[in-house]
């Protein structure tokens, strides 16, 4: 009884025959069946209407007696009348049957209700009373059931639960699917291992095997009926945002997803996950019909794999300490513990790869070996930790004054050898004296007062035949010898043109002045350098001919040495680059900068290797090598870099990668640049063993330190972005930042638009005005080059104005800009605009060309234009990057006739004596000083000072970026010449210059409305003669360098040509 009330039949004819009565009842609530209770009421009303007809007529015929008789019989013969009555119009009772006055409630005015109604009565006068019956309710529940409308209501519920029954057990056995597929069919597909599921279109379950069943833990029968998507899933991968399961992707039409995983919990403990296969049921008309869907039981197999996942983690967590402790035996093994500089081994293993690479490509090599001066005397005096502490203040100092491709090892006690690749002996000798210098005045944080520490140097380089490493060091140490016995604290550099007899020679016999710009390190003066040529002792030579090596009397095999063929990314080259990359990371973070460590994946190395052997294949990584080696030196990537040396290297790691290392970074625009550069370099085939081989490269750019703070993370990360570059397609590049690769992208793009800008005419130029300090007059004008760009609108010139001088278009940006001027001056002069002066900016890329002041001059002869009409307009980083060559070019400008300007004056670390050697005409002081003119009593005496030191050297003075009236006054009131700011005029178009050329009277008045008064001045410089401007000048430089004050920043820093 109990499984046929819960059968589905059974609940689905009660659910229809609910749906029954639920109509008769709607369809009685809006009136479309008979109601009783309306008839009633009808009923009721032709009764009293009769009645009240009847008795008016029995009073207009003054029938009085049968009014009591009419009553009774109206209230005897009607059982729903309980009682009744006639009221005269006064209110008085006339005649009642049945106990009517008692419970009559209606007032003579109200109105009739189902219960009581009264009706009026009337004579030949007019309304004589009321009729009044008083009737039985309405509606009563037993009446209710006693209705006709209750029966048919039972009637239909009882009926039709019957035939819904039949109805529906018929239909359902004519529809199950056990009649579709033979009872064989289904005992085949119930001994399968996999679930099986049949789907209609509507996503209800058709089929179902034991299997799937099991699953689940429901039956067959329970399943039948269920929509597929009510069971339970879960979508363990998701490929697409869609919660859809895959065979539901199939009844829309859509594709089925490949390899989906789902997990089933319906009446389980436990989920399970299935991977899931379907296929559609296509009916007539390719219009999909059903899925067939099958499920694989995997979790079994899934718990195993998370067992090995989490034996994987152990592993991997194993491998991380494994590589930790081989990081920290490889610090042991290739670093001195007290100073971490290379160890004696390492050191000679990385000399012995350089000394190679000197040799194959045919460079210069310098060694300095660097000793401390009477170390045992302060050994005895202070005791081992003390002399520890120099020994490491020694090693921190050199590594801090070495450049990162430099090795800087301890050779043993209290000797270091720093090698230095590229390097000439001159150079060398520079730096060993920057260090000599540096060391001497010691470090007074860390080292006892009492204390002066000095060392001596000795620096030998590649010549007269040296065939060894081992030569170097002991030409090197040679030299040291002679610097100890020539008086110590000093530098000595070896030759071989001297006799060989130590009594002889202790004094040095040649003196060489070294110019401080022959090599780029750290600013410190530089004195004489002394030359030795003899050997100083009789200590045995260092062998070279590929057996042995004696280092001090101790040999060395061959085997210890780690010297290996440099072409195949072996442990002594990985040593050397992984000593740079310590070394640009120890210098990015002392010097703020930074370093760019480049993984170059070439895929012709690996397939020269497997076609053509391993020699080979080293033969085509030192051409790639030398070649971008070349091309780095190049002297328009140093004029990218802006240094008069790039600092990077070359190094191979594994069969097909190169890593590049570029360090001492201001910012990383210049990588991008220089990718472009490598790129452009591989398009040109390489001939190995007679064949040309042409070259595809992948790279990947880490950056210190937004990806990484050590070596390992740096060269991990490279790795990475290599990897993810190739799957871009050849040739392509990737940063592992994503937002250095987002900027690089669109710095990609300035660059390949401002290719085309020049042709478009996208270029234009602003003009501001230079105002006489005196008179308010205009006195010229300051050139600005803009760039309004088609989609991205106006470009700021500090975006593209280095990206013009990393591809070399800053030449011809500037020969539009001197042409749009001359045309400019023109226009201005048949306008009666005659005295207008132009300044045109120059940027220190261009000095690099020693024909750059001939170029300049040829230009202004073509235009027609008067060699003073343009002024031009240089940086003072441009004149000391650039020494020579300025010289040059700006003596044949002078020469000419042409003014020039030094721009953006005090934002260097130049000498300032050094304007006495160079052609100025005028000074421009910097806005950085100007801002902070008004309320600091410093930058008002530095200004001050400056416009006093140009005074005396006849040099006009211009202030830039005034922007206060109060900055103007006391412009005035030190003396200086011009001022350029946004107080007097901003940047402009041409044709506004005009208008504002043509009526100046504003900016007169405001200039001229003025009564000088010398008390602003700080009475110290105030007093101050001009000869002394100078020294207080330079005072006031060496201050700043020495870290006493800070060097003030320039807060409207700009592009030289768009200041």
């Amino acid at each position: 009884m109990l499984k046929f009330i819960t059968s589905p039949i059974t609940r689905l004819s009660f659910s229809i025959v609910m749906l029954t009565v639920s109509l008769l009842l709607v369809a009685d609530l809006l009136g479309l069946t008979p109601d009783a209770n309306e008839s009633e009421l009808q009923t009721r009303k032709v009764i009293v209407e009769s009645l009240a007809v009847q008795l008016s007529g029995n009073i207009i015929n003054d029938q009085f007696d049968n009014i009591d008789n009419t009553l009774r019989s109206v209230v005897i013969r009607n059982d729903s009348v309980l009682s009744a009555a006639v009221r005269l119009a006064s209110g008085d009772l006339f005649a009642a049957t049945g106990l009517h006055d008692k419970n009559w409630t209606l007032q003579a005015d109200d109105p009739s209700t189902s219960t009581q109604v009264h009706v009026p009565l009337v004579n030949k006068q007019g309304r004589w009373g009321n009729v009044e019956l008083r009737f039985k309710s309405l509606n009563t529940a037993a009446d209710f059931l006693q209705s006709s409308q209750f029966l048919v209501i039972l009637f239909m519920s009882l009926a039709g639960f019957v035939v819904y029954l039949l109805f529906l057990k018929h239909s359902l056995k004519e529809l199950n699917p056990d009649a579709v597929i033979p009872e064989r069919v289904r005992a085949a597909l119930d001994t399968l291992t996999e679930g099986l599921l049949i789907i209609d279109e509507k996503d209800y379950i058709v089929f179902t095997n034991t299997s799937f069943a099991d699953k689940t833990g429901l039956s067959t029968n329970d399943l039948i009926g269920k929509k597929s998507s009510s069971l339970g899933w879960d979508r363990k991968e998701r490929k697409s945002d869609s919660d859809k399961m895959p065979w539901l992707c199939l009844l829309d039409g859509e594709e089925l997803p490949v390899d989906v995983t789902v997990r089933l919990k319906a009446g389980l403990k436990e989920a399970r996950t299935l991977t899931v296969n379907a296929s559609p049921i296509i009916a007539t008309g390719e219009k999909v019909k059903g899925v067939l869907v099958t499920f694989d039981d995997i979790t079994g197999i899934e718990s195993k794999n998370e067992e090995l996942n989490r034996a994987l983690v152990k592993l991997e967590s194993s491998q991380r300490e494994i590589t930790r402790q081989n990081k920290e035996l490889e610090v042991l093994a290739t670093r001195d513990p007290l100073t971490n500089c290379l160890n004696r081994r390492s050191l000679f293993q990385g000399f012995d790869t350089l000394y190679i690479e000197a040799l194959d490509h045919n460079e210069e090599l310098s060694c300095i070996m660097v000793d401390i001066d009477h170390f045992k005397r302060v050994n005895d005096t202070y005791g081992h930790s003390v002399g520890d502490t120099v020994i490491k203040f020694l090693a921190n100092l050199l590594i801090e004054y070495s450049r990162p491709n430099d090795l800087v090892g301890r050779f043993g006690g209290e000797e270091f050898v720093v090698v230095l690749p590229a390097t000439t002996i001159e150079e060398g000798a520079v730096i060993a004296e920057r260090m000599r210098k540096a060391i001497e005045a010691g470090d007074k944080d860390k080292m006892p007062k009492e204390i002066n520490i000095t060392s001596s140097f000795g620096v030998s380089s590649l010549v007269g035949g040296v065939s060894a490493p081992g030569e170097l060091v002991e030409h090197a140490d040679e030299a040291l010898y002679v610097a100890k016995e020539g008086g110590r604290n000093r530098v000595v550099m070896w030759s071989d043109d001297l006799p060989k007899s130590s009594s002889q020679n202790t004094e040095p016999v040649v003196k060489q002045e070294v110019t401080q710009a022959s090599v780029q390190v750290q600013p410190t003066p530089v004195t004489e350098i002394k030359h030795v040529s003899q050997s100083p002792d009789n200590r045995p030579p260092l062998e070279a001919d590929g057996t042995e090596r004696l280092w001090n009397g101790e040999i060395i095999p061959p085997e210890k040495t780690g010297v290996h063929d440099v072409g195949h990314g072996n442990s002594t080259e990985m040593v050397l680059l992984f000593d740079r990359i310590d070394q640009a990371i120890m210098r990015s973070h002392r010097y703020n900068t930074q370093a760019a460590v480049l993984v170059l994946n070439i895929d012709a190395l690996q397939k020269i290797q497997d076609t053509m052997g391993m020699k080979v294949a080293s033969k085509l990584t030192k051409t790639i090598s030398a070649r971008l080696k070349t091309a780095f030196r190049d002297t328009d990537i140093i004029s990218i870099a802006k240094e008069n040396e790039m600092l990077f290297s070359v190094s191979r790691m594994g069969n097909n990668d190169l890593v590049i290392l570029l360090a001492d970074l201001d910012d990383t625009d210049i990588v991008t640049t220089i990718i472009q550069r490598i790129f452009a370099i591989q398009d040109e085939p390489v001939e190995v063993e007679g064949n040309e081989i042409y070259l595809t490269t992948d790279i990947g750019v880490s950056v210190y330190p937004i990806d990484g703070d050590d070596m390992d993370t740096l060269i991990k990360k490279a790795s990475s972005a290599m990897r993810a570059s190739k799957t871009m397609g050849r040739n392509n590049y990737r940063f592992y930042s994503s937002d250095i690769n987002k900027h690089s992208r669109h710095q990609l793009r300035l660059e390949a638009d401002l290719h085309h800008a020049l042709d478009r005419d996208e270029f234009i130029i602003h003009y501001q005005p230079k105002v006489d300090i005196k008179t308010g007059d205009i006195s010229s004008m300051e050139a600005l080059i803009r760039w309004r760009h088609p989609q991205l609108g106006m470009v700021n010139p500090n975006d593209f104005i280095p990206l013009a001088e990393q591809t070399g278009l800053i030449h011809e940006i500037t020969i539009w800009v001197i042409r749009e001027v001359s045309k400019q001056l023109n226009i201005w002069k048949s306008a009666g605009h005659e005295m207008v002066k132009v300044a045109v900016n120059l940027s220190p890329v261009q000095f690099h060309n020693p024909n750059l002041g001939d170029n300049i001059v040829e230009l202004f002869k073509e235009l027609g234009v008067e060699n003073n009409a343009i002024e031009v307009e240089i940086t003072e980083s441009a004149l000391m990057q650039n020494m020579d060559t300025a010289i040059g070019s700006l003596g044949k400008l002078h020469e000419a006739g042409v003014h020039i300007a030094l721009d953006d004056f005090g934002t260097g670390y130049s000498s300032l004596s050094c304007l006495k050697d160079f052609p100025l005409n005028t000074v421009k002081i910097d806005r950085s000083f100007i801002i902070d003119l008004v309320d600091s009593a410093e930058y008002t005496a530095l200004v001050y000072a400056i416009i006093a030191m140009s005074k005396a050297l006849s040099l006009k003075v211009v202030a830039e970026g005034v922007e206060t009236v109060e900055e103007l006054r006391l412009l005035q009131d030190m003396g200086c010449d011009q001022i350029q700011g946004y107080l007097t005029a901003k940047p402009m178009p041409s044709n506004e210059v005009l208008n504002l050329m043509s009526d100046s009277s504003s900016i007169k008045r405001l200039v001229t409305d003025h009564v000088s008064d010398q008390s602003v001045l700080p009475g110290q410089v105030a007093a101050t003669a001009v000869s002394g401007m100078l020294g207080i000048l330079n005072e006031f430089t060496e201050t700043a360098l020495q870290g006493k004050i800070i060097q003030p920043e320039n807060k409207n820093s700009s592009s030289t040509i768009s200041n």
